[in-house]
């Protein structure tokens, strides 16, 4: 290609214009993956509910202790009595369970995926927790809800 005298740019120029467009596409891949994110992170609310009405069974705990795990996410430890039975015969009022509760500290930053972490400040403050329970007594879903008050 042949370029007139009159049309060149200096040489700096052109690595500056290099430059600007290769900064300006990582800025705009960077906030396009960070929207995305929130969309990745879950699953859809139907299939949540799906597992909810699924679930073997449903019980309301009063909560008496809360073993946090030491990292910044993982799996917490909630201790209590069940105090109401909303479905299943697995479980008895007055029994006491111990759930296994995905939780994160605050500003933790979990892995992407269908997991919802209980922020463990809130999870050690509740007073109740209801938790949807497969036939193994696991959650389902992450399904676990904190209750200020009883049903």
């Amino acid at each position: 290609m042949v370029y007139r005298s009159d049309r060149r740019q200096p040489e700096g120029a052109a690595r500056q214009a290099l430059r600007h467009t290769l900064r300006n596409t990582a800025l705009a891949g960077l906030l396009l993956l960070g929207g995305a994110a929130p969309a990745l992170a879950l699953m859809s609310p139907q299939v949540y509910a799906s597992a909810r009405e699924g679930a073997k069974s449903v019980i309301v705990v009063a909560v008496e202790g809360v073993t946090l795990t030491p990292r910044a996410f993982g799996t917490c430890a909630v201790a209590g009595t069940v105090k109401v039975v909303e479905r299943g015969e697995a479980y008895t009022v007055g029994q006491k369970v111990t759930l296994d509760i995905p939780c994160a500290k605050p500003n933790a930053l979990p892995p992407l995926g269908g997991t919802i972490y209980q922020e463990t400040d809130r999870l050690q403050a509740a007073k109740f927790g209801r938790a949807y329970l497969d036939a193994d007594g696991k959650l389902v879903l992450s399904q676990y809800f904190q209750l200020e008050a009883l049903p």
